[in-house]
């Protein structure tokens, strides 16, 4: 596929090694990993240059993100991104299994609910045991958000009502517990995101 598929996020360039910094620290022991709306593919290729032995299967439901994610893919010698939408009932069916990790990037507030639960749903039927769901975003935190977060989360639900930033007391947990995942790390990162990781019971 040519070169010029690439996408080149600036939102990408900025968070790209924080996050592939945090993935690596928080889950160590990952070898095979999922990554749900790679969208440009710059995040995997971040961590994969950290740490090239991983097998890393990206996937999207956009057409044009899944051609920047596969150029990034072939050159990182890894397969090509599957089409995956959360939202689907048994998305996870053509996901494969298992996973040591399952990675979502700025994925949960512009995405329906239903497609939040289809996240955890199938991270729960795609982990092993102790497995991790990886996730980075802008969150609050019983309801408290930040100015500009607050002005982001309104400026996504014009866009779209069932979009919105997520509560990661009052919604995210509570979600987690229902398919037998819990808490197991969160952390302030720059521009007011959080990196959270949840692991199967």
């Amino acid at each position: 596929m040519s070169e010029n598929a690439k996408i080149y996020s600036t939102s990408a360039a900025r968070n790209k090694e924080i996050i592939a910094g945090a993935f690596l620290r928080l889950c160590p022991q990952a070898e095979r990993v999922l990554e749900l709306a790679s969208g440009s593919g710059e995040h995997a290729e971040a961590v994969l240059m950290r740490k090239p032995s991983l097998s890393w299967q990206g996937s999207d439901p956009d057409a044009e993100a899944r051609a920047s994610t596969t150029v990034r893919m072939e050159e990182a010698g890894q397969p090509a991104p599957l089409t995956l939408d959360t939202r689907e009932e048994a998305w996870w069916q053509e996901a494969g299994r298992p996973y040591d990790a399952v990675v979502a990037i700025n994925m949960i507030h512009i995405t329906a609910f239903a497609g939040v639960e289809g996240l955890f749903q199938g991270a729960a039927r795609l982990l092993g045991e102790g497995g991790a769901l990886f996730l980075y975003g802008p969150m609050s935190r019983r309801g408290a958000l930040e100015e500009s977060n607050q002005r982001f989360d309104e400026s996504l639900k014009s866009r779209d009502p069932d979009w919105g930033v997520r509560d990661l007391d009052d919604t995210l947990q509570p979600l987690a517990a229902r398919f037998a995942l819990y808490l197991d790390h969160t952390e302030r990162v720059p521009a007011n995101n959080h990196v959270v990781v949840f692991r199967r019971s």
